[in-house]
C-alpha cells in the first residue's frame, strides 16, 4: 500500500467486538471508488453460516499455547467446549483490543504472559508490530485512522448520491470551507475527528483525533450489572465461572436485542433464560426469583414467565443513556471550540450509531445540524480505509497529536539544565536527556511534509554506531526527553563506519510527517547512507 498505485488494497479492521475486512482492486477504484468488496458469510466452526458483514473479536487458544480458531467460529468451538465440560486450559479471549486502549503503546511493547493476541487476530484476517509480526510486510501497510476513513467514505458516498438517497441531504459537506465532525462510534471506543474541505476537495483537521471508552460494551456492562440486580451479584459471578456456554448465549441475546432500543417507552424486550442460572439461583438463594425481582425494585419493569424474561423499553432504555449522554457531553465540547466554529453536519458512523436510540438523542440534542448515519454505518470505516489505501494524501493537512523530537545531548550550561543531567565526556561537560523538537502540538502538517534536517555529532571519537531514539511529548516545549510529559516511541541504529573527522563526522535528521505514521530519515554525511525507521504520528 505504501506504492503510489497499489493494484489492491485490503482493509483490516480489528474492533473491540467485532472485526472484519474489506478490499479493490484498482482499476475497480479507478471506475468506481464505492466497488468494494465486503464478507457477509462467516463460519461458526458447526457447520453453520453466519450472515454478516463481520465477525466477533475472538481468539481461541488451544492447551498448547496455539491458535486454534476465531470470531464465530471460536465461540462456537469454546461452547461446545464448555457443554462437553472439556474446557480447562483452552482460551477465549475477547475484548482484548480495549487493554491496548488503557495502557501506553509503544514500538517497545512486548505482552508478558500468554500468546500474541493481536498479531494472531491479523494472521486468521490476513497496529505496524503485529502487522509485520503476523506476515505483512512493513512497504505493504499503512495504518488509516477509523474516524478519518469514515469521513473519507462519506466524501465518496456524497459524490456518488442519487437524489433518493438518504445521504443525499448531507450533500453540502463535500462542498469547499463546509465543516462537519465525524462520530465514530465503536464496540469499545468512541473516537472523533473535525475536517474541512479545502478547494482541492482533500480534508483538513480542525481538532486533533478526540474520545474514549464510550462504546457498545459500556452498555453491555451495564445490562450485566442489572443481571446482578435481578439474581443477585453472587448468583451471577458462580454462573458465569460453571455455565460459560450459557453465558456467551445470554450475551449474544443481549446484542440482538440492543439494536432495537428506541426511545418507546412501548417496547417490550424478550429474553430466554437458560435452565442453568434459574438452577444456580435456587442453589444459591433461599427465596423465590419472584420475591427477588420484588426486592430489587423492578417488578414493574422485568417479568419472569417459564423460561423467558421481560423487560420494558424504559429500563432497556436506561442501559443505554448514560454512555450516549458521554458521547454527546463530548461531542458538545467540541461544537464549543473556537476552532470548530461553523459545523454543519454531524456523521454517526460505526456499528453503535446505528442504535436508533443514540440517532435520536443526537438529533433532539443537537438541532441546529444535520445529524446523518449512512447506509450500512457499520461498514464506514473499513471501506474509507480501501479508499484510503488508493489515496493516502485524502487528508491533505493534519493536527500533530503530540510534540516529537529525538533524545540529544548539548553543552552544559550552569544555572540553565538540571544538575542531575551533567556528563562528561572526553574532558566536556555535556547536558543528556536534552528533548529536540521537530514538530510540536497542535501544528498544522501538509501530508507527506518534511521538516527542516538537523545536523548531529558522534558523542566521543571512537563511535562508530549513533542510536536516533524518538519521544512524543504532550507538551509544546519540553525539555527533558525524562520530563513526565515525555513518552518514547522507539529508536534506530545509524552506523558510522568511516572514523575520520572523529567528533565531526556529521548525521542530519529530519522527520517526514502528515501522514498516520511518522517517519525519521537520518543521512549519514560521509558514506550517503539514508537510514529510517517508522513510528505512530497521530495516535491517542
Amino acid at each position: 500500500m505504501a506504492h503510489s498505485k497499489p493494484l489492491l488494497v485490503v482493509a483490516i479492521d480489528i474492533g473491540t467486538t467485532y472485526s472484519g475486512y474489506a478490499f479493490s482492486f484498482q482499476h475497480e477504484f479507478l471506475a468506481d471508488k464505492l466497488k468494494i468488496t465486503t464478507n457477509k458469510v462467516w463460519s461458526d466452526g458447526d457447520n453453520h453460516l453466519q450472515t454478516s458483514y463481520k465477525t466477533p473479536t475472538s481468539v481461541l487458544i488451544d492447551p498448547y499455547g496455539d491458535f486454534h480458531s476465531f470470531g464465530y467460529e471460536a465461540e462456537t468451538n469454546y461452547s461446545q467446549l464448555a457443554k462437553n465440560k472439556e474446557e480447562k486450559n483452552w482460551l477465549l479471549f475477547r475484548r482484548f483490543k480495549m487493554n491496548l486502549y488503557k495502557s501506553q503503546v509503544s514500538m517497545d511493547l512486548e505482552i508478558s504472559h500468554g500468546p500474541d493476541i493481536p498479531s494472531l487476530s491479523m494472521r486468521y484476517l490476513y497496529m505496524r508490530k503485529a502487522a509485520l509480526q503476523s506476515g505483512i510486510l512493513g512497504d505493504q501497510l499503512a495504518i488509516s485512522l477509523e474516524p478519518e476513513a469514515a469521513s473519507i467514505f462519506c466524501q465518496s458516498l456524497l459524490a456518488n448520491s442519487r437524489s433518493d438517497d438518504e445521504f443525499c441531504d448531507a450533500d453540502d459537506i463535500s462542498r469547499n470551507g463546509s465543516r462537519y465532525i465525524v462520530v465514530d462510534a465503536g464496540g469499545g471506543t468512541v473516537d472523533t475527528t473535525v475536517h474541512e474541505v479545502m478547494l482541492s476537495g482533500d480534508l483538513k483537521e480542525l481538532h486533533k483525533a478526540s474520545g474514549g471508552g464510550w462504546g457498545g460494551t459500556q452498555v453491555d456492562d451495564q445490562f450485566t450489572e442489572l443481571l446482578s440486580r435481578i439474581f443477585t451479584v453472587k448468583v451471577m459471578k458462580e454462573f458465569g465461572k460453571h455455565h460459560k456456554s450459557d453465558w456467551l448465549e445470554l450475551e449474544k441475546e443481549f446484542e440482538i436485542n440492543k439494536r432495537r432500543i428506541s426511545s418507546n417507552d412501548e417496547q417490550k424486550f424478550t429474553f430466554r433464560l437458560p435452565a442453568s442460572l434459574h438452577e444456580t439461583f435456587s442453589f444459591q438463594s433461599k427465596c423465590s426469583l419472584e420475591d427477588q425481582v420484588a426486592e430489587s425494585g423492578l417488578s414493574r419493569d422485568v417479568r419472569l414467565t417459564g423460561d423467558k424474561m421481560r423487560i420494558s423499553g424504559k429500563v432497556m432504555q436506561s442501559l443505554m443513556k448514560p454512555t450516549i449522554q458521554k458521547i454527546s457531553t463530548h461531542v458538545e465540547t467540541l461544537m464549543a471550540d473556537p476552532k470548530c466554529r461553523g459545523i454543519s453536519h454531524i456523521l454517526l458512523v460505526g456499528g453503535f450509531s446505528e442504535s436508533p436510540l443514540l440517532q435520536e438523542e443526537f438529533r433532539k440534542n443537537f438541532r441546529s445540524v444535520n445529524v446523518v448515519t449512512p447506509l450500512d454505518a457499520v461498514l464506514s470505516v473499513v471501506k474509507g480505509a480501501v479508499i484510503f489505501g488508493h489515496r493516502p494524501g485524502a487528508i491533505g493537512i493534519r493536527l500533530a497529536a503530540f510534540t516529537y523530537g529525538i533524545r540529544s545531548l548539548s553543552t552544559f550550561v550552569d544555572g540553565e539544565h538540571d544538575p542531575d543531567k551533567l556528563i562528561m565526556i572526553e574532558g566536556e561537560r555535556k547536558c543528556k536527556d536534552i528533548f529536540y523538537r521537530f514538530v510540536s502540538v497542535g501544528e498544522e502538517v501538509p501530508y507527506g511534509m518534511e521538516t527542516s534536517e538537523h545536523t548531529f555529532s558522534p558523542t566521543y571519537s571512537g563511535q562508530t554506531k549513533m542510536r536516533a531514539t524518538v519521544y512524543k511529548s504532550t507538551v509544546t516545549k519540553p525539555k527533558y526527553t525524562s520530563d513526565p510529559s515525555c513518552f518514547k516511541l522507539g529508536s534506530f541504529r545509524v552506523d558510522l563506519p568511516d572514523l575520520t573527522g572523529e567528533k565531526n563526522r556529521e548525521v542530519g535528521v529530519k522527520f517526514i510527517v502528515g501522514g498516520t505514521e511518522l517517519k525519521v530519515k537520518a543521512h549519514e554525511k560521509t558514506t550517503g547512507k539514508i537510514f529510517d525507521a517508522t513510528f505512530n504520528f497521530v495516535t491517542k
